[in-house]
């Protein structure tokens, strides 16, 4: 007997935007009853895009490898991987899995190149000093500061 392939939805906050976690599982959720998915399994972390040690997005990766998902579906691009959104497609793909993207944001090249860019600092600020440390804030915030102005 061949196993049915499960929808999987796929959210994640980094550690300031908690509050977040539950609006993007939702949007996931009314997304997959819209299109009349069926059953849909949500995975979710709390982390940097970048950590590539994410409880959830290793279940998902190891789900995928064993050809239990037929797609992935998330609210935004950059919730599933920081970077390498279009790799993870391709790898996904050649076991059969779709990546499913519900908002695609409209971004200048600048905008996008300022976001990655504050996600490096803030995760290397993070390693360094600590996520709660003033120091790591204050990096965060220069460079902020810098990219904006």
């Amino acid at each position: 007997m061949k196993e049915e392939r499960v929808v999987f939805g796929y959210a994640r906050v980094s550690l300031t935007q908690r509050d977040d976690l539950k609006r993007q599982k939702q949007l996931v959720v009314n997304y997959v009853k819209e299109r009349g998915y069926g059953e849909t399994q949500i995975l979710s972390d709390i982390g940097s895009g970048l950590n590539e040690n994410r409880k959830g997005f290793l279940k998902l990766l190891e789900m995928v490898s064993e050809k239990k998902v037929s797609k992935v579906i998330v609210a935004y691009g950059d919730r599933l991987t920081r970077f390498g959104l279009e790799t993870l497609r391709k790898l996904f793909s050649s076991f059969g899995t779709e990546i499913e993207v519900i908002n695609h944001e409209e971004k200048t090249p600048q905008e996008e190149l300022a976001e990655d860019l504050i996600a490096i600092v803030s995760h290397f600020a993070r390693r360094l000093y600590g996520m709660r440390s003033h120091k790591c804030k204050e990096v965060v915030e220069c460079v902020k500061k810098l990219v904006s102005g």
